[in-house]
């Protein structure tokens, strides 16, 4: 976490981070406590349960899942959002808000990015070993929307 040494710490605060220091009611990164800062340190950059890849932004069409560069699974726009192909597992991600308070659930991927940053809903969705798309969104205001099946994706 660049911002916790001085790093970035403009960007990091207009991203989320003034809000984080007000969550650990201090007013400078480098007094959040230092084991926190350490567990953001050892986060994983993409994670997979086998049917799914969950990353930050996306990643780069075309590479292998095990080759991605960090900098694209945290920063990545296109050509990911626009490519249509299987990437092999199905990717969710964030980072780039949806043009609606919904997710954007395409064959290949789920952007669950609503723009929360924008006072929009905070939106999780829900998944199980037995299908690969997401069975429900559930938003921070407790909503609860089931999510259409991938094969209804498919047919239309």
């Amino acid at each position: 976490m660049g911002a916790a040494n001085g790093l970035d710490a403009d960007l990091w605060l207009r991203n989320g981070g003034a809000a984080t220091l007000e969550s650990y009611g201090v007013d400078d990164a480098g007094e959040i406590p230092p084991e926190h800062l350490a567990w953001f340190r050892d986060l994983e950059y993409a994670t997979s349960d086998g049917q799914r890849l969950y990353v930050h932004a996306g990643i780069t069409p075309g590479v292998p899942l095990e080759h991605q560069s960090v900098f694209d699974v945290l920063w990545i726009r296109e050509p990911f959002l626009s490519d249509p192909r299987n990437h092999g597992l199905f990717i969710v991600h964030g980072h780039t808000p949806t043009a609606t308070p919904a997710p954007d659930l395409r064959l290949n991927r789920l952007n669950i990015d609503t723009g929360a940053c924008f006072g929009r809903p905070l939106t999780a969705a829900v998944f199980e070993e037995a299908t690969v798309g997401p069975l429900a969104f559930i938003s921070d205001d407790g909503a609860v929307v089931p999510a259409p099946s991938l094969a209804a994706l498919a047919r239309a």
